[in-house]
């Protein structure tokens, strides 16, 4: 299995590694609020860990779609996809869309962001799993419970983003 993280932030969210080469004025990174975790470091960690395990024939790679942002800054363009799920039967790969909004989320530490993040994305699991169109040899249960118990919060020290300088 591999897990993969597609992101889609509003433009008022900062993570901690873009300081150079961003299009921001230098006195928004005076602002406190930084998304603190690394999410390559949290896919690739995923993925060599989910590497072995099956969760049935009909799933191969799930792309967990991750939006943070203040939604309602931004009118439908994040609302209309809030609950997003597709599966793609010939690549083998389940799109899942999980939120979280930034004023929220920008001031917690990594161990607090990664314990949101971890249950939007068994929270996205479990929304999927409900569905009365899905994959049908796809353990949702399973796939969920493991990914729970590969995001514990003493494992963050591996996803902490490092400040550009």
């Amino acid at each position: 299995m591999r897990f993969r993280i597609q992101i889609r932030s509003g433009k008022e969210v900062l993570f901690v590694g873009s300081e150079k080469g961003n299009s921001r004025p230098l006195s928004d990174w005076n602002e406190p609020g930084r998304w603190k975790l690394d999410s390559r470091k949290l896919e690739l960690y995923l993925s060599e860990h989910l590497d072995k395990e099956s969760f049935g024939e009909s799933v191969e790679c799930f792309v967990f779609c991750f939006d943070i942002a203040d939604f309602e800054l931004w009118g439908d363009v994040f609302r209309v996809t809030a609950d997003y799920s597709s599966y793609h039967p010939k690549s083998k790969e389940y799109w899942s869309r999980g939120q979280l909004r930034w004023s929220d989320v920008k001031d917690l530490c990594p161990e607090e962001q990664l314990g949101v993040l971890r249950e939007a994305i068994v929270e996205s699991i479990a929304r999927d799993s409900l569905r009365p169109r899905k994959p049908k040899h796809f353990s949702f249960e399973k796939f969920a419970f493991k990914l729970s118990e590969l995001l514990r919060k003493d494992v963050v020290t591996m996803f902490i983003a490092i400040r550009a300088t």
